[in-house]
């Protein structure tokens, strides 16, 4: 995947699973759905190291990060702004990837 920063791209996909509140009680569904995603983010991430992510990586990532806000009933409109936010910050298009519908 070309043009993306992949450094801004997971700073910002972190931050966003760091600073969304969680609305939901169940700690069993908190260690699945959020810290295991992020716990996967992160190996990705140093997998990658310097190297531009492919589409299939992005994608996975940002399906990862979908998990994440959902197990945390993140509402739709805060979960558009973080979307959007990545967008500008890592240089990157959901509509070039497979994931523009959310």
């Amino acid at each position: 995947m070309t043009g993306i920063d992949t450094a801004a791209f997971f700073g910002a996909v972190l931050k966003t699973i760091a600073s969304t509140r969680n609305h939901s009680t169940d700690q069993g569904e908190y260690d699945s759905g959020v810290l295991e995603p992020a716990r996967r983010i992160r190996e990705t991430e140093k997998e990658a190291g310097d190297r531009p992510l492919t589409s299939a990586e992005a994608e996975q990532v940002l399906g990862l990060l979908e998990t994440t806000l959902r197990t945390k009933r993140t509402p739709d409109e805060e979960r558009e702004y973080y979307l959007q936010y990545i967008e500008k910050v890592a240089g990157i298009s959901r509509a070039s990837l497979s994931v523009s519908g959310w």
